[in-house]
């Protein structure tokens, strides 16, 4: 059904009303409700419903609602919920009700309320509480039902029992008369309508015949309670079978007839009624409140209930378990470019491809983004986690297909077993993190089990995190240069902007490690803005004393690329220090061709601007030799994992020239990263390679040992 029909099926003002309400009050309530559009247009059609506050107040309420208590929607809305209060029920009541409800458990009842004008009605109440992020009940959803009918005909039958009998004719309840020993005495013909059976074939049977086999000592030990107290029961729920086959849930209400001058129960007399679709709807409500509304998988909520849960079997059992956390890299990269759209196909696929790996009774969850955990319960060793995490990195490597065009996406995984790794849920979720986190910093795709060593990298990355934000408002960074030189002349043609970090407690921290976490925090954003612009202030600089003047290289990383304001930055960066573009040239990495359109416009409109482009690690991505033709750069630069045995290694040497006479058919210029051998310059220079830095030339200096460089440059 789409949105439109959806909004016609349940009515223009309801739509817009919870529409406006759920964006008023709570997001995560907005996506459940859109969820459940088919399930509240059966409710409206059967049931009265409303939704409260955690104080009682009114915020939402249907036609059904209005039309039995003879209030319109107006006169609801804002009001408390004692509003309807008839006075009937005792203090005791309400206290439970809301004891119940406010510790997050469902409460259902029979409740007598009154209506606008003074009348009294009464309704099959269940009360659902809808739970934040910290357990607790921010919102109640209550589905009622008219049972005021009912009501009357349980006070009409004990006053006099013919009367009864007319009224259960006529009434849509299944309402019976069974003897002390289980067999039917009456069934009214609304057991026809319902099940099926003819009521005159049930008198013959035994109650018990037709009740669902897990259901039958329930009743029978109701039925026995019943017989020897002699107490009313309300209600009793169970499911019977209909002559199809089929089960139905229904809701009994019990009421002993005593048996004249001999003081025990003699027959009993049930009042049930159909609530399959009662429960079908709180089923609803119960998987879109622990289930993940995109792939359908088992959210954080259930999966750590679930987890406390088998944590405790193992216990007892002695059992081994795993818990994996994975996640998929650089998923937001593809998310920002491919759109949230194609984002959600991978993650629903993704879902699909863990399901497949695990076996039965293991559990896979989305615990948030493209973030999921498993667990594998009864292992007999670590073995079979690793197995698995294997079979799951080999099913992420199949390509995914989005409409037209495939992608290829790799995950990491961190794994933390039972008992050793932790005893409880937290002590897992956490190592299975530090795990996962492990694989990221050695480069993702990958799985590792926890260590107690990465307790302590932890701790470090943590700090890190923290100086990083401090030393960033504080400038704690500064610039090495790295040379670029002409492999034919020796001279000098350009330089590389490295960011570099010296903590004044902490001394000198490599950019392997502070790099990655500006990455993930976001925190690259300033960081990159600032290395952009003292970069070019100091090549500024420079050229204002003379020295002739070079191009500087300046790193882009995928999350500044995909940036709303990177062009005005680079402007106005530009108009600050008064650099001319075409002495700056900024370099992206291939990641950030999960979208080949997007990134073309993109750098597009960097050369606009008159600023020269370039990408990095050139040949360690997918499809780069297709995809290159279609992009509007100046420069590859070759990545090191190439030039580092490039005299010695026939693949890197074909890939190295390969890559040559791609950028000479295109007419682009080359750099070679990494070079530190004559033997390397001898085979690139042979090849046509234009320029190359690395530490055979210099490794990165200071902006002072740079300004002697260019001192004593001829």
């Amino acid at each position: 059904m789409s949105q439109a029909e959806r909004r016609e099926a349940i009515g223009a003002h309801t739509y817009s009303f919870l529409e406006n309400l759920l964006t008023a009050n709570d997001e995560k309530l907005k996506d459940v409700m859109k969820e459940l559009a088919d399930v509240k247009y059966a409710l409206d059609q059967s049931s009265i419903i409303a939704i409260t506050d955690q104080r009682g107040t009114i915020l939402y309420a249907n036609d059904q609602f209005c039309t039995i208590s003879k209030y319109a929607s107006e006169e609801l809305l804002g009001q408390d919920h004692r509003i309807l209060n008839s006075g009937y029920h005792s203090y005791d009541f309400f206290k439970t009700m809301w004891a119940t409800i406010g510790s997050g458990a469902v409460w259902r009842g029979e409740v007598r309320n009154q209506a606008k004008d003074g009348s009294f009605y009464w309704v099959d109440t269940t009360i659902v509480p809808f739970m934040n992020e910290m357990g607790t009940p921010y919102q109640y959803i209550s589905i009622r039902n008219d049972i005021t009918t009912r009501k009357q005909m349980e006070e009409e039958l004990r006053q006099n029992e013919e009367k009864y009998r007319l009224i259960t004719e006529n009434s849509s309840d299944l309402i019976s008369v069974i003897h002390a020993d289980g067999s039917f005495a009456y069934c009214s013909p609304s057991h026809k309508d319902l099940l099926g059976y003819d009521p005159t074939d049930m008198q013959s049977r035994h109650m018990l015949n037709w009740i669902h086999e897990k259901d039958r000592k329930k009743v029978a030990d109701c039925f026995r309670n019943i017989l020897a107290s002699g107490q009313s029961v309300s209600p009793l729920e169970y499911r019977i079978r209909a002559m199809s086959g089929e089960y139905y849930y229904v809701e009994t209400t019990i009421n002993p007839i005593n048996a004249q001058n001999a003081g025990h129960v003699q027959r009993l007399v049930l009042i049930t009624r159909d609530i399959t679709e009662r429960k079908k709807s709180d089923q609803a409500i119960y998987h879109l409140a622990y289930h993940d509304t995109l792939t359908d998988l088992p959210n954080r909520r259930l999966f750590v209930d679930q987890l406390r849960k088998e944590t405790t079997k193992a216990k007892r059992n002695e059992a081994r378990m795993a818990v994996l956390f994975l996640d998929l890299d650089r998923f937001k990269n593809i998310n920002d470019s491919l759109g949230h759209e194609m984002g959600d196909l991978i993650l629903i696929e993704t879902a699909k491809r863990l399901r497949q790996c695990v076996r039965p009774d293991d559990i896979v969850a989305r615990f948030a983004g493209d973030e999921f955990i498993i667990l594998l319960t009864d292992l007999a060793s670590a073995s079979e986690a690793e197995a698995i995490s294997e079979q799951i990195q080999l099913s992420m490597q199949a390509p995914y297909q989005l409409g037209t065009q495939s992608q290829h996406i790799s995950c990491s995984l961190g794994i933390a077993m039972y008992p050793s790794d932790g005893r409880n849920p937290d002590e897992l979720l956490k190592r299975a993190d530090m795990a996962l986190y492990a694989v990221k910093e050695r480069g993702r795709k990958g799985y590792s089990f926890f260590h107690h060593e990465m307790e302590e990298r932890s701790l470090e990355r943590s700090l890190l995190e923290n100086e990083l934000q401090k030393a960033i408002h504080l400038e704690q960074f500064h610039l090495d240069y790295q040379p670029k030189v002409d492999l034919t002349t020796g001279q000098l043609t350009g330089m590389e902007a490295l960011v570099r970090w010296i903590h004044p407690e902490l001394g000198r921290i490599a950019p392997g490690k502070f790099i990655p976490i500006a990455e993930e925090t976001g925190l690259i954003i300033p960081l990159g803005e600032w290395v952009l612009r003292k970069g070019c202030a100091q090549n500024k600089a420079w050229q204002d004393q003379g020295y002739p003047p070079l191009k500087l290289s300046v790193n882009l990383s995928a999350r500044q690329f995909y940036q709303t304001d990177l062009l005005d930055n680079i402007k106005q960066i530009l108009n600050e220090t008064g650099l001319d573009p075409k002495w700056l040239e900024l370099e992206v990495t291939e990641s950030i061709f999960a979208d080949i359109d997007d990134a073309a416009v993109i750098l597009q409109k960097i050369r606009d601007l008159g600023v020269d482009t370039s990408i990095d690690d050139f040949g360690t991505g997918y499809s780069s030799f297709s995809y290159i033709k279609h992009l509007p750069i100046d420069t590859l630069k070759i990545d090191a994992s190439f030039i580092r045995d490039i005299h010695q290694n026939k693949e890197s040497h074909a890939i190295v020239r390969a890559i040559l006479s791609l950028a000479q058919t295109l007419n682009l210029n080359v750099i070679a990263e990494g070079v530190e051998s004559k033997e390397q310059v001898a085979v690139l220079s042979e090849g046509g390679c234009h320029q190359a830095q690395g530490y055979l030339f210099s490794k990165p200096v200071s902006s002072e040992n740079f300004e002697k460089m260019l001192q004593n440059r001829p």
